[in-house]
């Protein structure tokens, strides 16, 4: 979207990156992505050879904005929504619980050191004390903090600001969360010393990230595994009354 409103220049200001930071990225890195695929056709004007310079600005507002835009909440055909005209019971009871895990987890321990929220002693976050108001105010000034004043930055800093905008407007816009809410909301790093792994979420990503041309085709049908089951458990019980018969006649053979 920011490509196809940038008039065909190739520098880009980018509002969700970190300020100050750099970012180059080919035609394809930007639109052979499965979402820009299939959501984003690139204007007809722009050259497929192009490298594109995305500037950070670290714009907390605009960024929160551009976040919003994604969660699409002006169409719902159903009694309430979350976004997308997908389902959601609205308000959400704050006796509810979520948990959140992995990129989650990452994302906010970044973060958290700005909202004087220490973890518990398994490495786990609650939210008893904290509100958006606070979580929004530290996203803020982690993305306004310039690159050249980061010391020794891992390669996930400069996306920190994005990560965690979408995170929390996800929670707050998308699924209507209030301060009520963070209550019962938990950030986990593991659960009975168990550290909570991210790879069965990243196989569902993979999975659906593949086109369906290439997805492998169902070696057999609905119909046809039912006819299957049928048959194996209609052959388990002839199997079993024949056992029974057997079982009985040899009885009577030894009786005599």
């Amino acid at each position: 979207q920011l490509v196809n409103n940038a008039n065909e220049s190739l520098v880009i200001n980018e509002p969700c990156l970190q300020n100050g930071f750099v970012q180059n990225l080919t035609y394809d890195d930007i639109f052979s992505t499965p979402c820009a695929r299939n959501q984003y056709a690139p204007l007809p004007s722009i050259n497929k050879s192009s490298i594109f310079s995305f500037i950070g600005s670290g714009d907390s507002s605009l960024c929160s904005d551009l976040v919003r835009e994604r969660l699409n909440q002006s169409i719902c055909t159903l009694t309430t929504c979350s976004f997308d005209n997908v389902y959601q019971p609205v308000p959400i009871s704050p006796s509810t619980k979520f948990i959140a895990i992995s990129a989650w987890y990452t994302t906010f321990n970044n973060l958290a050191p700005n909202i004087s929220l220490l973890p518990n002693t398994d490495g786990n976050y609650d939210f008893n004390s904290v509100n958006f108001n606070q979580i929004q105010t530290a996203i803020a000034a982690i993305c306004r903090q310039p690159w050249s004043d980061l010391p020794q930055p891992d390669k996930y800093r400069p996306f920190l600001c994005f990560n965690s905008m979408y995170h929390w407007t996800l929670l707050q816009h998308g699924y209507s969360m209030r301060d009520e809410n963070l209550k019962n909301f938990h950030i986990v790093k593991s659960i009975n010393s168990n550290e909570i792994g991210w790879t069965l979420g990243y196989m569902i990503n993979q999975t659906n990230s593949i086109d369906p041309e290439f997805r492998p085709k169902r070696l057999i049908t609905k119909d046809e595994f039912g006819g299957l089951l049928f048959l194996c458990s209609f052959l388990l019980i002839v199997s079993a009354i024949i056992t029974i018969i057997a079982m009985m006649r040899y009885k009577r053979r030894r009786d005599y």
